[in-house]
């Protein structure tokens, strides 16, 4: 190939690999649920992955926040009611929408040579450093429990929730007629995603150096830990 023809093909963005390029935009989509990686000029990306990613230690400062804001709600429910129990029930609809659609919409993930980046719906997306990986390592996917203990468990929260609704009929600003909706809300979809991430036999969990982890649900999560190249 002559250097002309070369430079002429780098202006019209062409690529050695066009098959797998083509292949990888359709993968990179995040709904996407085939689960394949492609390969787009050193470039891999998995689609239709549920990716749970946060930090291994709670800040001190962030535990004090979260004691705080527990304590005006509480506050708020007793002196201005029920503005505390709208702020619970806003917070419980908020993560419950976030978590299903998360679920439903999956995470779009891209290797590339230096880096995974996270592509998750609504929030924004994370990139990881290789050289920041302490860890990757391929885990038994397992529930915390027995899975019918979990279900009676949200069968009981479920039916005291009903109970704190009927209850409440003759007073909805109570809060245990809004404690109640909410949780008739978030017990169930919380429940749904976790069945969702239990049906991988396997997952890949992430450590970075800065003590954050991101645990991956997918089909194929060794060949996911093979590109990432981390003893």
């Amino acid at each position: 190939m002559t250097p002309h023809m070369e430079t002429i093909r780098r202006y019209l963005g062409w690529c050695p690999n066009a098959a797998a390029a083509r292949a990888c935009r359709q993968d990179a989509v995040p709904g996407n649920e085939s689960g394949m990686a492609a390969a787009d000029c050193g470039r891999e990306v998995v689609g239709g992955a549920v990716v749970d990613y946060g930090s291994s230690d709670i800040p001190a400062v962030t535990a004090v926040a979260g004691a705080g804001f527990f304590i005006l709600v509480i506050y708020l429910s007793i002196a201005f009611p029920p503005s505390g129990s709208l702020i619970l029930l806003a917070i419980a609809l908020t993560l419950s929408v976030m978590e299903l659609y998360g679920v439903i919409r999956r995470t779009g993930i891209e290797i590339t040579r230096d880096a995974i980046t996270l592509r998750r719906p609504i929030l924004p997306a994370v990139v990881i450093p290789k050289d920041a990986i302490v860890k990757a390592e391929v885990r038994e996917n397992k529930l915390p429990g027995p899975s019918w203990l979990l279900v009676a468990l949200v069968g009981v929260l479920l039916v005291s929730a009903v109970a704190g609704i009927y209850g409440g009929l003759s007073n909805p600003a109570s809060m245990r007629f809004i404690l109640g909706i909410a949780a008739v809300v978030f017990f169930p979809v919380m429940t749904c995603c976790t069945s969702v991430r239990a049906r991988y036999p396997r997952s890949l969990t992430i450590t970075t150096a800065d003590k954050k982890i991101a645990a991956i649900y997918t089909d194929d999560p060794e060949r996911i830990a093979r590109m990432l190249e981390v003893s």
